[in-house]
């Protein structure tokens, strides 16, 4: 046998011995594909679905946080022109005090100039009387002489209608002192009468306590309805200390008591002594007057 031959049997034999291999692997791996191919369709459309069904809860959950984000936006526009509106009134509140303030200081300048005028017209009516002492005089020295008598007793006589007109006037002006200080005895007694235990508390500060009086420049409410702080326009200019009741009244009618808490220079912050309200629902408005004793 030729080489030729042989080597043709001996690669023969090893196609052969790779086909088999070939053969058995195949056997070995052997698996269905079509249903391979339905299972991973399957498997695959699942996976596709639970995304789908993620990006439409995200695409969702977007859509609720835009939502919200706009809720929330429109709020804080709310807040923001809520809070300007507080601003302006706060502004208004402050002009309010300011006029306030004008008002007073315009009052005591009439106060003073009134205050002025009267010690003049006392000072006018102390030279009246000594012109009085005078001409009496004059007249007793005078009566030997009649001419003399008559015209000293004219000059009196019109020096007298001068003081009784200056004197009417006066008695004008007592008579108004007289209707003031039984205004404020009056108030003295219903005070007495409803709340005795202020009036006790009064009567026995008066003689040891400096008269202090300011007015209510703005009034807070608690939240329950119920007032429970005001602001005097008194302060640290006028001796204020912390501690000290005030009572609030408006006209002859009494309101309530407060107490001062926190003292500036031309403002005290006082809180409202809640058991000393009126018997009359009265609610303290600005303007009222609040005064340490009557």
């Amino acid at each position: 046998m030729s080489n030729a031959v042989k080597i043709f049997i001996l690669v023969n034999l090893l196609f052969s011995l790779g086909l088999a291999f070939t053969t058995m692997r195949d056997y070995a791996t052997h698996e269905n594909w079509k249903r391979r191919w339905d299972q991973d369709t399957k498997e695959y459309s699942k996976e596709i679905q639970s995304r789908d069904q993620a990006l439409a809860n995200a695409t969702l959950g977007k859509v609720k946080a835009e939502v919200n984000l706009a809720d929330r936006e429109r709020l804080i526009s709310d807040l923001q022109a809520s809070v300007k509106k507080q601003e302006d009134q706060l502004t208004l509140k402050d002009q309010e005090i300011q006029n306030l303030r004008s008002d007073l200081k315009k009052g005591e300048t009439n106060f003073a100039a009134l205050n002025e005028n009267y010690m003049a017209q006392s000072h006018s009516l102390d030279l009246v009387r000594s012109r009085n002492a005078e001409l009496t005089h004059i007249a007793q020295v005078a009566r030997a002489v009649a001419f003399n008598l008559n015209v000293k007793l004219a000059e009196v006589e019109d020096d007298l209608n001068n003081s009784q007109s200056e004197l009417t006037q006066r008695a004008t002006e007592i008579d108004g002192l007289s209707k003031d200080n039984n205004k404020n005895k009056a108030m003295l007694s219903l005070l007495q009468k409803n709340h005795p235990q202020i009036y006790n508390e009064l009567v026995d500060q008066k003689a040891s306590t400096k008269f202090l009086q300011g007015v209510v420049a703005a009034i807070r409410d608690g939240g329950n309805g119920q007032q429970d702080l005001v602001m005097l326009t008194i302060g640290k200019d006028e001796k204020v200390e912390e501690g000290i009741e005030f009572i609030v009244y408006r006209g002859n009618e009494y309101i309530v008591k407060v107490r001062t808490e926190r003292v500036m220079n031309d403002m005290v912050s006082a809180r409202v002594i809640a058991d000393s309200w009126n018997q009359k629902n009265l609610k303290v408005q600005q303007g009222d007057l609040a005064t340490n004793r009557l």
